[in-house]
């Protein structure tokens, strides 16, 4: 009398598919732990900017700004250091083109100013649109600002900054980077009181 069981060929074909699921799960998985990694450490590092742009506001609102590009490298937040993570804080002067309205190539090139009036050739066009239409300006608005630019140009960037936080760290054998750029506005002083009538 044969007894009834399963062949050594049955049990080879089961394990092989036993096997092939297993590694495909064990994929996934490691997949799904780097992609966690990952995000933790994206988290951290947007933190990490954030606190160190909080200290750049608070060094800037104590001694106000710097007069010269300035470029500090370290650890980020005082106190709150992460093992792996560092910051690379710059704080630059900007620098206005002379002509904002000319010569532009497109929509906002690279020009700051550009991308507020629409990188277009007429800059009294773009105030008149920033300013909801309807100004007749008959050609004074570029005559305005060809006259009013090279007197605000240099005010402008005595008391604007550009503060970029780089916060650099590396998973497994790439380098990765955060980036958090902010502009700073010096303070202005108060306004001197009017005389009495």
């Amino acid at each position: 009398m044969r007894r009834a069981g399963f062949t050594l060929i049955e049990v080879m074909v089961a394990i092989a598919i036993l096997a092939i699921s297993l590694t495909a799960i064990f994929a996934s998985e490691a997949g799904a732990i780097q992609a966690g990694s990952r995000a933790r450490m994206t988290t951290t590092a947007t933190f990490l900017a954030r606190c160190k742009m909080g200290e750049v506001l608070e060094q800037v609102a104590s001694e106000g700004l710097p007069a010269i590009d300035d470029e500090v490298r370290d650890d980020c937040c005082d106190g709150a250091e992460m093992e792996g993570f560092t910051c690379v804080t710059n704080i630059d002067r900007i620098v206005l083109p002379d002509d904002f309205g000319a010569d532009q190539g497109g929509e906002g090139g690279d020009d700051p100013l550009a991308a507020l009036t629409g990188g277009g050739d007429d800059p009294a066009a773009a105030i008149d649109s920033v300013l909801g239409g309807g100004v007749d300006t008959g050609g004074f608005g570029d005559l305005a600002m060809s006259l009013a630019l090279p007197v605000i140009k240099p005010a402008i960037e005595e008391q604007v900054r550009r503060a970029t936080v780089h916060v650099k760290w590396r998973i497994g054998n790439r380098d990765r980077e955060q980036t958090v750029t902010r502009f700073l506005v010096a303070e202005q002083p108060p306004a001197p009181p009017e005389p009495p009538p």
